[in-house]
C-alpha cells in the first residue's frame, strides 16, 4: 500500500512540473551560440541633433542603436567635449547608453573648443585601432573640410575582420583623392575588410564607380535612400565590403528616424 502511495505521489509531481513548465517549448540548451554573422550600422548622427533641430539628443541616437541591435557601429559627425554639445564626450556617452563597450575615436577637426570626427562603437574588442588623414586640396573660396578614415581589428570567432568608417568630402575634387588612399590603406589588410560612412556621393557618381573598380561591394539594393531623413531622396550613406567570396549579404535595412538629418543603415553580413 505503501508503494502504490509512492508511486501514485511521484507520478503526480511530474504532471505538476509538466504543467508548471508547459509553455518552455526551446530553452535552448541544443543551440549553438558560434555565428559568423555580424551587424554593422552606419549613422551619420549630426552630433547627435535630430532633423531640424540643433539641439543634441544623445538618448534619441542611443535609442536608435539599441533598436537595432548591432555588433559594430561606425558614426560620423560625432562630436567630443564642443560647445554645442555640452562639452560631453558624446562616444563615451553612446556606449553606456547601448552597452558597446569598445570604442575609438578619431578626430577629424577641432571644433568650439573640442572635437568633431568619426567613432566606433563594437562589442567586440577593437585592435590596433587608428586614424588615418586624408588627402586635401583647396578649392579657392569654397570650403574644405578635413577628412580622416579610422580602422581597427576585430575577431568574429576565429576569423579576424578589419572595420573602417569614414566621411568624405563633399567636392568632388577632394574625394578623387581620398578614394584611392583609402584603397592604399586598407589594401595592406590581409582579413576581409568592412567600410562605412556618408561617402557624400550617390552610387552612379565616380566615387562610387571607384569603390567598385577597387572590388568592394555595397551591401544594399533596393530602398537605399538615407538623406533627407524626413524625406529620403538619394543614398550617400554606405557600407561596403571586399573580397565578395568573403561575405554573404543576410539583410539590409534603412531605419526611418529623425533623431538625425541622416537615416542610419544596419546590415547583416556572413563571414564564409
Amino acid at each position: 500500500m505503501k508503494k502504490i502511495i509512492i508511486v501514485l505521489f511521484l507520478f503526480a509531481a511530474t504532471l505538476n512540473c509538466k504543467e508548471q513548465y508547459r509553455d518552455v517549448d526551446d530553452p535552448g540548451w541544443e543551440e549553438n551560440d558560434v555565428t559568423n554573422r555580424i551587424t554593422v550600422m552606419s549613422y551619420n548622427v549630426k552630433y547627435c541633433s535630430p532633423y531640424n533641430s540643433s539641439t543634441p539628443d544623445v538618448e534619441g541616437v542611443a535609442e536608435v542603436i539599441r533598436q537595432a541591435k548591432p555588433d559594430v557601429v561606425i558614426l560620423q559627425e560625432l562630436d567630443r567635449n564642443t560647445t554645442r554639445s555640452g562639452k560631453v564626450d558624446q562616444l563615451a556617452l553612446l556606449s553606456e547608453k547601448t552597452d558597446l563597450p569598445y570604442t575609438y575615436y578619431g578626430r577629424a577637426i577641432e571644433y568650439q573648443g573640442g572635437e568633431s570626427g568619426v567613432g566606433i562603437l563594437s562589442r567586440y574588442m577593437l585592435s590596433d585601432p587608428q586614424t588615418y588623414r586624408l588627402p586635401r586640396v583647396e578649392l579657392g573660396d569654397t570650403y574644405v573640410s578635413y577628412r580622416i578614415m579610422v580602422k581597427a581589428t576585430i575577431m568574429l570567432n576565429d576569423s579576424k575582420v578589419t572595420i573602417a568608417g569614414t566621411h568624405l568630402e563633399l567636392t568632388q575634387e577632394n574625394r578623387d583623392l581620398q578614394v584611392p588612399e583609402i584603397n592604399r590603406i586598407l589594401s595592406s589588410s590581409n582579413y576581409p575588410t568592412i567600410l562605412a560612412g556618408d561617402f557624400n556621393a550617390t552610387p552612379d557618381n565616380h566615387t562610387m564607380q571607384t569603390f567598385f573598380d577597387y572590388g568592394f561591394k555595397k551591401t544594399c539594393t533596393t530602398g537605399c535612400n538615407t538623406i533627407t531623413s524626413n524625406a529620403p531622396n538619394r543614398e550617400i550613406d554606405y557600407i561596403i565590403y571586399r573580397p565578395e567570396v568573403k561575405f554573404n549579404v543576410v539583410s539590409h535595412n534603412v531605419i526611418p528616424t529623425l533623431a538625425s538629418d541622416h537615416l542610419p543603415i544596419v546590415t547583416v553580413l556572413e563571414l564564409k
